[in-house]
């Protein structure tokens, strides 16, 4: 096998595959040998370190890798085996961050594993922070340091530690998927915390709906449900069952069964992807009943409950839904806000958290699930019962009036913790 001396480039690489004498290019500068293979078209990368002899490990692919790429990486392989002799040698034939972060956004347009909203999400974090920062960070060079300089230090100036701690999360999210798929051979986001940048706690946010607030909210939406009924029954719906925009914005009447008091959510349309089944109060019974009975009166029998103001036979849309919001929050409070509402009402009525879990649909553990199994679906329907006894007291009940008649005086909020008594 006849070995040459060169300093190693694409284009020596080129130069000498025409010559077939030469099987091996050395370079005297860096511990590395490029072999060509049969077909002299393409070849392979060896790193070459001296422990007792000669120990070579194939680190990649010619022209998969090119030289530079190659001789740059080789500090870092020689690193990573200087700490783990039996750590991968290999190089991979991206450079740039960027690079991985485009293949998972386009894996993200075609994963259908994932919610729209989570979808949605992930890309605007990758294309409005991760890309602009990392895009052109050399593979190489990412570590806590060039995070803490490129992306986080930056990112905390302007924006939440909750949204800077959730670009970090996607970015390890890719890395870690890049890995597994073996489209990268070293996770360079392995054991990185969001802890090695700052030591702040991320405190949730204060809630900007309270008790006292609900006599006002049903108040005015008892006035506008003539003139926005479906505006006013998509927050009447995540009031009373504290469910998410997107799953109540797809509810189908075939989900709704009036008469056994049952609304099922598949898990299509969950956050969680899990089946979700809700019972329905007499009071939540005689409010979709005014509500289907308005849509019919409107001149709509179809099979949405909020049908989309835009294209006949979908649902509507998020932009539609959070409208809604936009209109009666006027800045101050938002869906999610609303979510919060309930479960934030429901201890001080006596609702076990546990049971707040099963109805706001969040997991639970074996545990949980056996005990829960063994008690039945009553204990949602006992809890909601009491919440929605007690959204009467604050006005509930005048929704549920099909004459549209309205109260002459509004009722006086009523303390939840006290309402027991």
């Amino acid at each position: 096998m006849a070995t040459l001396n060169v300093s190693l480039s694409d284009s020596v690489i080129k130069r000498y595959a025409d010559d077939p004498t030469i099987d091996e290019l050395n370079d005297p500068r860096h511990p590395l040998r490029f072999r060509y293979r049969n077909d002299r078209t393409k070849g392979s990368w060896h790193i070459v370190r001296h422990d007792k002899g000669d120990i070579w490990r194939k680190a990649a692919n010619w022209p998969d890798v090119p030289a530079r790429l190659m001789i740059d990486s080789v500090p870092v392989v020689l690193a990573r085996l200087l700490a783990d002799p039996k750590a991968a040698a290999t190089v991979d034939g991206w450079q740039k961050v960027g690079q991985v972060l485009g293949w998972y956004v386009e894996r993200l347009k075609a994963d259908r594993g994932l919610s729209k909203d989570r979808r949605a999400s992930s890309m605007s974090l990758i294309n409005r922070q991760l890309l602009p920062a990392l895009g052109e960070l050399h593979l190489s060079k990412l570590s806590p340091d060039t995070l803490d300089r490129h992306l986080i230090w930056h990112m905390q100036e302007e924006y939440s530690l909750g949204y800077v701690k959730s670009a970090l999360d996607v970015l390890k999210v890719v890395f870690s998927r890049a890995l597994t798929l073996k489209k990268i051979t070293v996770n360079p986001m392995a054991g990185v915390t969001f802890g090695n940048f700052t030591k702040a706690k991320i405190r949730p946010k204060g809630a900007r709906l309270r008790h006292v607030a609900v006599v006002d909210l049903l108040a005015a939406w008892a006035e506008a449900f003539a003139s926005d009924p479906a505006g006013v029954a998509l927050m009447m719906l995540m009031l009373t069952h504290a469910t998410r925009i997107t799953e109540t914005r797809l509810a189908k009447w075939k989900n709704i069964h009036l008469e056994a008091g049952e609304w099922f959510i598949p898990g299509a349309d969950t956050k969680s992807k899990r089946d979700h089944l809700l019972p329905l109060t007499p009071q939540a019974v005689a409010f979709l009943e005014r509500y289907k009975e308005n849509q019919k009166a409107r001149g709509y029998d179809g099979a949405y409950l909020f049908p989309s103001t835009a294209h006949a036979g979908r649902s509507m849309s998020r932009s539609q839904a959070f409208a809604v919001f936009t209109r009666y929050g006027a800045g101050e409070w938002t869906s999610h806000d609303l979510r919060k509402l309930a479960p934030s009402i429901w201890a001080n009525l006596g609702v076990d958290p546990l049971v707040g879990k099963l109805l706001l649909n969040h997991s639970t553990t074996d545990l949980e699930r056996t005990y829960f199994q063994a008690m039945g679906e009553q204990v949602k329907r006992n809890a909601l019962d009491r919440w929605h006894a007690w959204l009467d007291a604050q006005g509930f009940d005048a929704l549920q009036d099909k004459t549209g008649a309205r109260r002459a005086v509004k009722p006086a909020a009523v303390d939840p913790a006290g309402w027991l008594a």
